[in-house]
């Protein structure tokens, strides 16, 4: 074996990954439209793959993302993060990353800053295919030299980790280089090999005629091989086979390379490789090799049970038939595609022989050269189970996604890592907006600093916490949540927090409604067995008279007025229980308007109503005109059929007053009283309807003295457009 073809073999069994052949570039340009423009003319042109992105955050997650990027391309005028603060950025991440500055408002300065930190070229942009012809240059030129220092690291890499020993001298035999194996082998260090020549390794097992012979071909320029027994630095001989080969610059002598392999180890390993046979047999993994034919040489029986068959009924079939996605006429292509030593990973289908139903499987492939002949050596593991785990994991993301309820994953200092888009809609805040904050962006005020410590506390404890919460909207609009958060945990160490929060808001309105109702429910019934108790109480005594009474007409008479009064307050009961209903959807509507309908539903005799202004305000109109309707019914029945009426506005709101004789301040804070009358015809209801018509407005209502000594109702708390201005 040459010197050449045993280095190769020697650097081929280090991984030192596969060879890259497409330029894969991130271009990121805050204009869409340039990026667009130039993107295409690299791909149609060069065969580039481009990437772009418009900012150098989005950039910096594609470069976190994507592991095949072969060079950035950046702008330097950009919003945020403009060119140099992102060179600075990706070369902290990927110092070998070329980067290529292409700036469109430049200086000296900012090129001169761009090469200090790094960039591998500066160019100024403009439009114009010669300009991109240009840009593909230096990308290209970029990307190789990058590749080329690459793989000389890479050579070097190999040259440390090659399983064989390598000793490099100068011209006069001097050690100038010896690589790790030779260490191992010899048992002298570096530092102790250096200077000294390869005699210190002499066992004296070799004469001098042998030394003299191999000094005269390898003097002569030509390569030596042959074996050589040397002994370690404790004694100890050993064998090695070896190759020397002469460095030549411009046709002298400079030095040699000698590639020794240790054959006691090579024995060594054959003695393993019985071991080894029966350990690849008995591996989970499923291993299968074949040559550039496509033809399977050999197949381990956990590949074979993947396939539901034996590994003797693989061997000689083309590894095709394993791969229903795999066109063979295209095996020939696919083959060459390789490098040697260039390994690939994919994720793929292979069909069963004893079914005809398909695998999921993620192979490793690679191409190696085994003395001369190249093969395909390949692992496969069944990913069913794997596949059903991802599968479960889209479904639950899709599912949260989608969730009504707002949820939350935050890391263990509360930083929200993640939020689905019902917490957007709850809050206002866009997931780009809430991620990397804390939940704290959110806090109303109305929970105590105690609160939020016990709150901590539970869930840094590993339990779970829940509870109601007074958040704040972006907008500043409260609301309030249940909510449950849950610790995360690893190993028994709280790693995070996942919160489910649902918006109560309305439901806590309702509770309030429906307490508010229960309240007046019961007043209602105690108001209603108080009140048709008493006609009740009549009508049976009358109805004792009428069996007596030879003439029970005044009995009916009386009976008949007392069921009409039941029937009147059966009506303003029913009244008062409705107009008890909170308004939630309130609109604008004039006061004149609402009062002038309620004006032409009352029989106002000789009344006569006087509007001094009118405001725009919101409310619900048709239950604004009952509560005018009621108004106007008590100053006719108090102050007789000619009363004046008149509405106006106050701050915050309205007022109605009449010129009649109003209402004693004794009375005052009773009058809005269910069944509060001072008439006897009178139910009692209507100021009370006017007051709960009132609170479902959330207004506040006040009897006063009228300009005119008359009863005035003041109406505050209204949301009038005049006050907006």
């Amino acid at each position: 074996m040459s010197q050449r073809t045993q280095l190769e073999a020697d650097v081929q069994s280090v991984d030192i990954g596969s060879t890259e052949t497409t330029i894969t570039v991130l271009f990121v340009e805050d204009d869409d439209a340039f990026a667009d423009i130039v993107a295409t003319y690299l791909e149609r042109e060069f065969g580039f793959e481009v990437y772009t992105e418009t900012s150098a955050k989005d950039a910096l997650g594609r470069l976190d993302s994507e592991s095949k990027i072969s060079c950035v391309v950046s702008d330097y005028a950009m919003p945020e993060m403009d060119g140099l603060e992102f060179l600075e950025a990706v070369k902290g991440r990927y110092p070998d990353l070329p980067f290529v500055m292409f700036a469109g408002q430049g200086s000296e300065e900012v090129a001169s800053r761009a090469i200090q930190l790094g960039a591998d070229d500066y160019l100024e942009k403009d439009t114009g295919e010669t300009r991109y012809e240009l840009l593909a240059t230096r990308i290209n030129s970029c990307v190789t030299i990058a590749r080329q220092q690459q793989k000389l690291q890479d050579l070097y890499t190999a040259m440390e980790h090659a399983g064989h020993a390598i000793l490099v001298t100068d011209a006069d035999g001097t050690i100038t280089y010896a690589n790790p194996t030779m260490e191992s082998i010899s048992g002298y260090s570096l530092a102790e090999l250096r200077g000294q020549t390869p005699a210190v390794l002499g066992s004296e097992k070799q004469d001098e005629e042998f030394y003299e012979d191999l000094w005269e071909i390898i003097l002569d320029g030509e390569v030596w091989t042959g074996e050589i027994v040397n002994q370690r630095k404790d004694g100890q001989e050993y064998v090695i086979d070896q190759t020397i080969s002469p460095i030549t610059e411009e046709g002298e002598i400079t030095g040699f390379v000698a590639i020794n392999r240790d054959i006691t180890a090579r024995k060594q390993r054959e003695r393993n490789l019985q071991f080894f046979e029966q350990a690849i047999e008995q591996v989970g993994t499923g291993i299968a090799a074949y040559d550039e034919m496509g033809t399977i040489l050999y197949a381990n029986q956990a590949y074979a049970d993947i396939l539901g068959t034996t590994s003797e009924d693989l061997n000689g079939r083309h590894m095709a038939t394993a791969n229903p996605r795999f066109d063979v006429t295209r095996f020939e292509s696919y083959w060459n595609s390789f490098e040697n030593g260039e390994s690939r990973r994919r994720e793929t289908l292979h069909e069963r022989f004893d079914t005809g139903s398909t695998v999921p499987v993620e192979t490793v492939t690679t191409h190696v050269t085994i003395e001369g002949d190249e093969y395909h050596i390949g692992t496969a593991q069944d990913i069913t189970e794997r596949k059903e785990r991802e599968r479960q994991l889209r479904v639950f993301r899709e599912a949260v996604e989608q969730a009504g309820h707002a949820v939350v994953i935050a890391d263990s200092d509360g930083t929200i890592e993640y939020v689905n888009p019902a917490f957007e809609e709850m809050t206002g805040y866009a997931r780009e907006e809430a991620i990397g904050q804390t939940p704290a962006i959110l806090k109303s005020g109305e929970q105590s600093d105690d609160f939020y410590r016990d709150l901590w506390e539970t869930i840094l404890n590993g339990e779970v916490w829940t509870g109601e919460i007074t958040n704040e909207r972006k907008d500043g609009k409260r609301y309030i949540i249940d909510q449950t958060i849950s610790p995360l945990t690893d190993d028994g160490e709280v790693t995070g927090f996942v919160a489910i929060n649902r918006d109560i808001t309305e439901l806590k309105q309702q509770r309030l409604e429906l307490e508010r109702q229960n309240d007046r429910l019961e007043k209602f019934g105690r108001t209603v067995a108080h009140d048709l108790r008493n006609p009740l109480n009549v009508i049976e005594g009358y109805l004792d008279i009428a069996r007596l009474e030879d003439d029970p007409k005044e009995a009916h008479d009386e009976i008949q007025r007392c069921t009409d009064r039941m029937a009147a307050l059966i009506e303003e009961l029913l009244a008062l229980a409705e107009q008890g209903k909170t308004v939630l959807d309130p609109e604008l509507a004039s006061l004149e308007s609402v009062a002038t309908a309620a004006w032409e539903n009352v029989n106002t005799n000789e009344m006569e109503l006087q509007i001094v202004d009118d405001a725009e305000c919101l409310m619900d109109d048709s239950r604004v005109t009952q509560l005018f309707e009621n108004l106007f019914r008590n100053a006719r029945e108090h102050a007789g059929d000619d009363v004046t009426v008149q509405l106006g506005t106050i701050d915050g709101g309205f007022y109605l007053e009449d010129d009649g004789p109003g209402i004693p301040p004794s009375d005052r804070d009773s009058v809005f009283g269910s069944g509060f009358t001072t008439s006897e015809d009178g139910t009692g209801f209507g100021l009370a309807i006017v007051c709960q018509i009132a609170d479902a407005h959330n207004w506040q209502v006040e009897v006063t003295a009228g300009t005119d000594g008359g009863a005035r109702f003041e109406f505050r708390g209204v949301d009038c457009a005049s006050d907006r201005e």
